[in-house]
């Protein structure tokens, strides 16, 4: 992926050029969840570079924690929240620096921990949409469900990853009749 810097921006729902220093912040609180969801495009000090991210916050602990802390005596082990009240959880984090004079191009991808960086072809656009997907969530009011957004945008889908197969929509070579069996035409 090589994009001038506003179309790269664009790739992740930012609709102008930011300034150096400059953040561009969506996020969501949910009481239910007891979870702080939030997500931002920030330009580095002498537009060198962009860094996107997306952060849960937990507030406190669930009924679930709660009741399984040994309190009431029934909990079972396999509901436990692993994360603890007040905690971060780092789920995205893109940086990305100009490749060539006027070209943007992601360059680190981590999601819940794991490195995308040249994991398959097209890692820097599926990165982007992943991103996208997470704040259009936000803006309806949703916490994203990060674990189904890397099933459904995070895997190879290329011809050599396992996703689309077979000569579908391929064209047909040409065979002309004389080269056929080695014969060849007067």
């Amino acid at each position: 992926m090589r994009l001038p810097l506003n179309k790269f921006l664009e790739k992740l729902g930012v609709g102008h050029t930011l300034s150096p220093y400059e953040t561009y912040p969506w996020f969501l609180h949910d009481d239910a969840q007891k979870i702080t969801c939030s997500a931002e495009v920030r330009m580095g000090p002498d537009n060198e570079d962009v860094e996107a991210e997306i952060q849960f916050l937990h507030d406190e602990k669930s009924e679930n924690e709660e009741s399984d802390s040994g309190e009431s005596g029934q909990g079972d082990s396999s509901t436990f929240v692993t994360a603890r009240p007040g905690s971060r959880e780092q789920i995205l984090w893109m940086r990305a620096t100009p490749i060539s004079p006027g070209e943007w191009s992601p360059k680190l991808l981590r999601i819940k921990g794991q490195d995308y960086v040249n994991a398959f072809h097209d890692w820097e656009e599926k990165g982007c949409e992943f991103f996208v997907s997470c704040i259009e969530a936000l803006q309806m009011g949703i916490i994203p469900d990060i674990d189904a957004l890397v099933e459904d945008k995070m895997k190879d889908d290329s011809a050599w990853g396992g996703g689309r197969s077979g000569r579908v929509g391929r064209k047909s070579p040409k065979v002309k009749p004389g080269q056929l069996m080695g014969m060849k035409k007067p």
